[in-house]
């Protein structure tokens, strides 16, 4: 009989220590769980205004200044020329290229994020950076968001990872003014080399910033060990026309505006000129070499004032966004009472199996 009884309360202290433990992982779990909800639950709403091709009177030649031009080649991916680190936390994250920066942001969103979590993103990193570059393009954006993302100055549309200039035309047709930058990979060491080109003095972080900014850099491609490179000698408007001139000759040239669309080509040119027609509401230029060379430049684009500037295409919905805290704060709260009286049933439960 005594034996039974040892055997019965040994049983009985076992199944108060499963439950123990199962209580313990269940509280923690849902720890987790609000922690990560709390994240999405506090993120803005944005609004986002319509896609609108660049259109006015003005127009906008980033290369308007090249005098005296300091062209000098950077890899925001490899060099060391100031503090750059590549953003994205989740197990399906948007990547960015995050350049100058203070600190780093240790906060991700873990699982898929929509427009209004990229966006929200986008701004907390330019707080920290001096510039914010989406990069990996098409394994954490959608194509057509696009259209609508704001507050980026730069995007990597050519890389070890591939070439996005779809991404890069569809946010210039869409009236997002955003400047190329290239790169490569560490273990790239054949093939062909990504760089991107500034006009500015390598030991002035401020000038390589302002050149990633304001567009006088450009992209290049070329094989590895070549030494002797064509570069952009000029690219001038004269009356509304664009003329473009490289420092060797241009086997083809090619002008390219909405959707991404070949306006016109040139072969075999030292330089070439094209009309900014009126239907026209940007013109970025590509130009091939006979080494296998590539360039390509920053857009240049119509606006509407006399001085220049970025307008911001998106703001947070203040009413939307505490409406909808509101409404998950209520879910949450519903959640979690229902949970409690669910495990409040099993603990009621559990005491009568482990007392028989």
């Amino acid at each position: 009989m005594e034996k039974q009884k040892r055997q019965s309360d040994g049983s009985k202290n076992l199944c108060k220590k499963g439950n123990v433990f199962l209580y313990f992982l269940g509280g923690l779990a849902g720890i987790v769980t609000l922690f990560f909800v709390t994240l999405y639950v506090f993120a803005p709403t944005y609004r986002f205004d319509d896609p609108k091709p660049f259109s006015g009177d003005f127009i906008n030649n980033p290369y308007q200044n090249l005098t005296d031009a300091k062209w000098n080649y950077i890899d925001l991916r490899n060099d060391d020329i100031m503090p750059t680190y590549e953003y994205g936390r989740g197990l399906f994250p948007t990547r960015y290229l995050c350049v100058n920066y203070e600190s780093e942001r240790k906060i991700d969103y873990p699982f898929l994020q929509n427009i209004h979590l990229k966006q929200y993103n986008i701004n907390c990193l330019n707080k920290k950076s001096s510039l914010v570059v989406p990069t990996q393009l098409d394994k954490g954006f959608k194509l057509r968001e696009m259209k609508h993302l704001d507050n980026y100055r730069a995007m990597e549309v050519v890389s070890s990872y591939g070439n996005y200039f779809n991404y890069w035309d569809l946010a210039l047709s869409s009236g997002r003014r955003v400047n190329i930058v290239a790169t490569d990979s560490k273990s790239e060491k054949d093939g062909f080399v990504n760089k991107t080109v500034v006009n500015a003095d390598l030991n002035d972080i401020e000038q390589i910033i302002n050149s990633l900014k304001n567009g006088d850099s450009y992209a290049i491609s070329y094989l590895n060990g070549n030494l002797d490179l064509p570069e952009l000698k000029s690219l001038r408007l004269t009356n509304d026309t664009i003329v473009v001139e490289a420092t060797k000759l241009i086997k083809t040239l090619r002008f390219i505006g909405q959707n991404g669309v070949v306006k016109d080509s040139l072969n075999d040119v030292n330089q070439g000129a094209y009309a900014f027609d009126d239907i026209d509401s940007y013109i970025r230029v590509e130009m091939s070499f006979e080494d296998e060379t590539m360039i390509y430049l920053n857009p240049i684009v119509r606006h509407q004032f006399q001085y220049f500037f970025d307008p911001s295409l998106s703001v947070i919905m203040k009413e939307r966004t505490w409406l909808m805290r509101i409404i998950y704060v209520f879910v949450i709260i519903f959640f979690v009472k229902y949970l409690l009286s669910n495990k409040k049933e099993e603990v009621d439960e559990d005491k009568g199996e482990c007392n028989k």
